[in-house]
């Protein structure tokens, strides 16, 4: 009966600890840290509490341990976003009429191994991060609405990953006979988010690309911190 008792007593404030969390200007990953910090100190207290130990310090151990969690989560909110710009743009190249010359592929989502390190307590986790995500275009579709509704997506995520890790790069990657067949330009720019942050476009000459096709990759900057 205690164990309830105080369940229902920390429940109100669990709910305020999530709800203040998510305060404008705060990104997902900010966020996420934060609600797993709030999480961890009510679970912390909470289970210091059945054990009979300090209520107080196990909502600090707890909220330790919840700012991992929240790393944690926001990389796989990273890694999920992409994939789902990615299914989503393939969605809009699926309904393509059959005489494009070139087929609408999903290439791999790409991750990579980081370690984060809680400040206060010098814990290390290895997590996977989202580094890129790749999607093959026919150049054919080019001025189709599913061209146009595909590219969109992906200068969503490439949006999304900037104003989050304060950069990102969209690479438009083409064979170089198709580059000179089409009088591409190859080159690099940078354009502004909403938000302020930095997306850079590079149209660049790739023959493993196939013939007809643009290869457009949205590429992650570092995370800018590996401690949280």
């Amino acid at each position: 009966m205690k164990k309830i008792q105080f369940s229902a007593l920390l429940l109100p404030a669990l709910l305020a600890a999530c709800a203040n969390t998510s305060q404008p200007g705060m990104d997902a990953k900010a966020t996420s840290a934060a609600a797993g910090a709030a999480i961890g100190c009510v679970g912390g207290a909470l289970l210091a509490k059945v054990t009979g130990q300090n209520a107080a310090r196990g909502c600090a151990l707890g909220a330790l341990a919840g700012g991992l969690i929240g790393f944690e989560k926001a990389r796989q909110e990273e890694i999920a976003a992409a994939a789902k710009a990615q299914q989503d743009a393939i969605a809009a190249l699926s309904t393509l009429p059959p005489t494009t010359t070139a087929i609408a592929k999903a290439g791999e989502v790409k991750t990579v191994e980081v370690t984060a390190t809680d400040k206060a307590t010098n814990e290390s986790r290895k997590y996977q991060a989202f580094d890129s995500v790749t999607v093959d275009i026919p150049m054919s579709a080019k001025g189709t609405p599913q061209y146009e509704e595909a590219i969109g997506k992906l200068k969503t995520l490439a949006e999304r990953v900037a104003d989050e890790r304060g950069s990102s790069r969209i690479e438009i990657a083409m064979t170089s006979a198709d580059a000179r067949a089409n009088k591409v330009s190859l080159e690099t720019a940078s354009v502004k988010t909403a938000k302020g942050s930095t997306i850079t476009v590079s149209k660049i000459a790739d023959n493993s690309v196939p013939r007809g096709v643009e290869r457009f990759t949205v590429r992650a900057a570092p995370l800018r911190t590996l401690e949280v």
